[in-house]
């Protein structure tokens, strides 16, 4: 867990703190909170510690702090849901309908999906691969891509 404050520590110092940006639409915001739940369970598994972790930054999020636990909870598992029946790419791409052409909220989807898989310190092969989806689907660069790994893979 203190890693994972570290690392989203350090990519609010570097990067554009969400604070500073104008809040996403309901859609975007819902589908940030997606990414998170995609990127945090995509391995397959999700650790206590992870699951946690996930709870503590969605209410940290602008935009979800009126969330309780069970809302919390329904959502997360609607998002479960909806990601068995129609796959990753397909939510990827309503994710990035949702978002737009917001390129904040792009990069922070990105951003928080990278924190996710980056949390157990390894990246397995699912989760590339759906990173890889998501950069894709948010018509992100390599280059930036790319910067926002290592912006929150150095921050060990």
């Amino acid at each position: 867990m203190p890693k994972f404050h570290k690392k989203h520590k350090h990519y609010a110092s570097v990067g554009r703190p969400r604070e500073s940006l104008v809040p996403p639409a309901p859609e975007a915001a819902e589908a940030l909170l997606e990414v998170m739940t995609i990127a945090a369970c995509v391995d397959g598994k999700m650790e206590a510690q992870e699951s946690h972790q996930l709870c503590e930054q969605i209410r940290a999020t602008p935009g979800f702090t009126h969330l309780d636990n069970h809302a919390l909870a329904r959502t997360v598992e609607g998002f479960v849901l909806r990601i068995a029946a129609e796959g990753i790419p397909a939510r990827v791409r309503s994710i990035a309908k949702a978002i737009g052409d917001d390129i904040e909220a792009r990069e922070e989807a990105f951003a928080l999906a990278t924190l996710f898989v980056l949390f157990d310190g390894e990246v397995g092969d699912e989760e590339q691969e759906f990173l890889e989806v998501l950069q894709k689907g948010l018509h992100l660069s390599d280059e930036r891509a790319s910067h926002i790994s290592s912006l929150l893979a150095e921050a060990d």
